[in-house]
């Protein structure tokens, strides 16, 4: 197997661990609104929105928001999106993932990163760093549910 493919897989089992928010959160812990601890569909945009960006192609201009309308830090009440919507937005995500990904081979990996310096010195960098974010957040995402008394979502 091509080491690409292995992060495929990994990047696929976040999918999955994901996937679990959707019956976890109660509709109040998925509406939840704390300018500290954020709502779980707030991290889900933001999760979903940085795998877009750093999949992309473009170093500066992209519509952060451009899914909901709005800012995931600053959101109204009435604008939060329904599950049904980010689980759409999700399966956008992860068929980019796979457009992405599946058009690159393991020497790709140790290419320059130029876009996103900041996330390391090669595309490898910037998928680990991809990587340990969606992670980061997956546990934000769980700290969330379990403060409104719901069950957190399965590791994967």
């Amino acid at each position: 197997m091509a080491a690409i493919d292995e992060f495929v897989n990994h990047f696929d089992r976040q999918f999955r661990t994901l996937d679990g928010v959707y019956d976890r959160a109660s509709d109040s812990a998925w509406a939840y609104a704390d300018q500290r601890l954020k709502g779980v569909w707030q991290w889900m945009s933001h999760v979903l929105e940085t795998i877009e960006f750093y999949l992309g192609d473009k170093s500066e201009g992209f519509p952060w928001g451009h899914r909901f309308h709005l800012d995931w830090e600053n959101p109204q009440a009435e604008s939060v999106p329904s599950k049904e919507a980010m689980r759409a937005y999700q399966v956008d995500v992860e068929q980019l993932l796979h457009r992405v990904l599946g058009g690159k081979t393991d020497q790709d990996l140790a290419a320059p990163e130029t876009l996103r310096p900041w996330t390391g010195k090669t595309y490898l960098g910037k998928l680990l760093y991809l990587m340990r974010h969606t992670q980061q957040h997956i546990g934000d995402i769980n700290r969330v549910l379990r403060f409104n008394g719901c069950e957190a979502m399965e590791w994967h």
